[in-house]
């Protein structure tokens, strides 16, 4: 008589700076993920504070994402915030909009954010996981036996666009200044990226219609893909970036975070990123087991 494996069904939602997300998944076995883009974290980077509009907007998709993961039988339901929560002045405010639905939320410290990209990015050997996200970017290596080195900066696509908006010289001094903050980083094997970022310009690589999780993951992401698409979009007004692949709400903040990541991965010295489909959500997951088994 065959052995019964019982899985338990778990939502995972991710309060990104410029993007909610859910993932379900019947323990690590991934069922889908979602996405709302809700630019939480713009204007941030001016005032320290987040904006009304996009509390109230991020907090009803986080309800409507609650109640999708009850809807499809999640059977427990985590959620996380990152650098756009954690570093606003008024981020009570927004946990009060979220709490009145009885929703905990649970934001992760900087120095956990990149632990959270490694763990569920890592595929073997040692490894660079590299997660550009709206208000911060997390770099961290390690192998099988864990991580060596991590560090999370303030730097991502909403940021850049809050300081700079679209003018190159700005937009490159200012990760210049950035990403020195990194210091030494230890030799890997292979560069991995995860983040809406990368998947975007997969995306548009790919003409995609329709986002496919399965095409994304492992793309082998060339340094000079990354510079053309985002010289091609710099070169368009933002009302006329009708292009298969790039999202409507990323269309003003995509040159920045194309810069963002041409200028990481010349930082890091590859000419190429594989680019992951699991990523801190699946991190955050893989803790969830662990304390439970």
């Amino acid at each position: 008589m065959s052995d019964i494996i019982i899985y338990m069904r778990y939502g995972i939602i991710d309060i990104g700076s410029n993007s909610v997300r859910l993932l379900v998944s019947d323990d690590m076995d991934r069922v889908f993920k979602k996405i709302n883009t809700t630019g939480l974290g713009r204007g941030l980077a001016l005032t320290g504070r987040l904006q009304e509009d996009n509390m109230v907007n991020t907090a009803n998709a986080v309800i409507d994402f609650v109640k999708e993961a009850k809807r499809v039988g999640c059977e427990e339901i985590y959620t996380f915030a990152t650098e756009a929560v954690r570093s606003a002045k008024n981020r009570s405010d927004f946990m009060k909009l979220l709490s009145a639905k009885e929703i905990v939320v649970d934001v992760v410290a900087s120095q956990d954010e990149a632990k959270l990209g490694f763990a569920g990015a890592y595929t073997q050997g040692r490894c660079c996981v590299m997660d550009i996200g709206g208000a911060s970017t997390e770099l961290a290596v390690g192998d099988e036996n864990g991580l060596i080195y991590a560090k999370s900066m303030p730097v991502g696509l909403v940021r850049i666009y809050d300081n700079c908006k679209e003018d190159y010289s700005s937009i490159d001094k200012y990760i210049s200044d950035v990403i020195k903050g990194y210091g030494h980083i230890p030799k890997f094997d292979e560069l991995l990226s995860i983040g809406g970022t990368a998947s975007t310009f997969v995306a548009m690589s790919e003409n995609m219609k329709i986002y496919d999780p399965k095409v994304v993951d492992n793309y082998k992401l060339t340094l000079e893909t990354v510079e053309k698409w985002t010289e091609k979009i710099h070169a368009l007004d933002i009302e006329k970036r009708y292009i298969d692949g790039l999202e409507p709400k990323r269309r003003n903040v995509i040159v920045g975070g194309g810069r963002l990541l041409a200028a990481l991965m010349r930082m890091l010295g590859r000419n190429y990123v594989i680019v992951r489909e699991s990523d801190n959500q699946e991190g955050y997951l893989k803790g969830i087991l662990s304390k439970n088994h």
